[in-house]
């Protein structure tokens, strides 16, 4: 490959400003490019490693002696267009907030509540990004990629992307790497308000519009999360602990003011925000250059300089007190990576 770099810092390339330098690094822009990349590392027996905009990931400072992939395959389409809804289709490398504004500007709606997520499209199917009551498998119609095992293309329908709370097929299986998603969006605006901040937003109002919608959920981002062009974050570190109907029972026994979302048959979310702020204390806790946001105790952030051992060591500290307090491990949704 003509594109191939040697020896590239990888610190700039996520959103938590951490990372050594990789052995080899290329972007590539269509799937034969990426098969060309795969073939060179199969060649050479090197490890890949595959990158979007580096906005889940947490990156060890230890040198990768393998090759960095980053996909950066773009370009947008209407593919159908139905009486009732539309397919929209978006390469792995874009924006998905490029890919909201082109749903906006062509009068779509559906994805409007994930405005303002530092990813791609291709990670949204990968983590099953959720925000405001809405989660990309709602809305995904098909997933397509190559298969680095055979450097075959594969192309999934939703029910066949094994999705789950920040789950999927390709989470588990990194030799699935996705070039293009397609999304079922809505030909109608139909809004979503099942998040309170949202709903109170717009509370007494009858006309509005998609956009009105992103550019509310922006401001309500704005006012809880930090901003990850300034601050180093990869938004929520953890995920929501997901806990039996028994458990939750035993826990409001010691704590009756816990909150609780339904999350399937004998099965409870809670809120690892308020655990953290009300039951743990820990509300804007912070070690050196690294803490949690005030107002958002599931981001960390790194306030400036911090490595990916001081980082990965303040995580540890709260997923012990968390465990001490209420007996349970809790997850994170953010990757460690090297």
């Amino acid at each position: 490959m003509q594109n191939i770099r040697k020896n590239v810092n990888l610190s700039s390339l996520n959103t938590f400003k951490t990372g050594g330098n990789a052995r080899f690094f290329c972007e590539v822009e269509s799937e034969n490019e990426l098969i060309e990349a795969l073939k060179f590392a199969k060649e050479n027996k090197l490890e890949f490693f595959i990158i979007g905009n580096g906005s889940n990931l947490l990156l060890s400072d230890n040198d990768f002696p393998g090759i960095v992939i980053k996909i950066i395959i773009k370009g947008k389409k209407i593919e159908i267009k139905d009486a009732d809804y539309s397919v929209v289709s978006a390469g792995a490398g874009e924006s998905f907030d490029d890919l909201i504004i082109f749903m906006a500007d062509n009068s779509l709606s559906g994805i409007e509540n994930l405005w303002n997520i530092p990813g791609t499209v291709g990670a949204s199917a990968v983590q099953n990004i959720g925000a405001y009551g809405a989660e990309t498998k709602d809305f995904i119609f098909l997933v397509e990629g190559i298969d680095a095992n055979n450097f075959e293309k594969f192309s999934f329908k939703n029910n066949e992307c094994r999705f789950g709370y920040r789950e999927s097929i390709f989470k588990k299986n990194k030799n699935l790497i996705i070039t293009k998603v397609s999304f079922k969006l809505n030909n109608v605006f139909l809004p979503n308000f099942s998040y309170p901040s949202l709903k109170e937003y717009f509370s007494g109002r009858k006309n509005f519009d998609v956009r009105e919608i992103i550019e509310a959920i922006g401001k309500i981002r704005r006012e809880k999360l930090p901003d990850w062009k300034v601050l180093g974050t990869a938004g929520s570190f953890f995920k929501n602990p997901i806990i039996t109907e028994e458990e939750y029972s035993k826990l409001l026994e010691k704590f009756p003011d816990l909150p609780r979302y339904d999350a399937g048959k004998d099965f409870v979310k809670i809120p690892l925000g308020f655990v953290i702020d009300k039951i743990c204390l820990l509300k804007g806790f912070r070690v050196g250059q690294v803490g949690l946001f005030e107002k958002q105790s599931l981001v960390i952030v790194n306030y400036g300089g911090a490595d990916f051992s001081e980082i990965d060591n303040f995580a540890k500290i709260i997923e012990e007190k968390v465990f001490e307090k209420i007996k349970v491990r809790i997850e994170r949704e953010v990757e460690n990576i090297f």
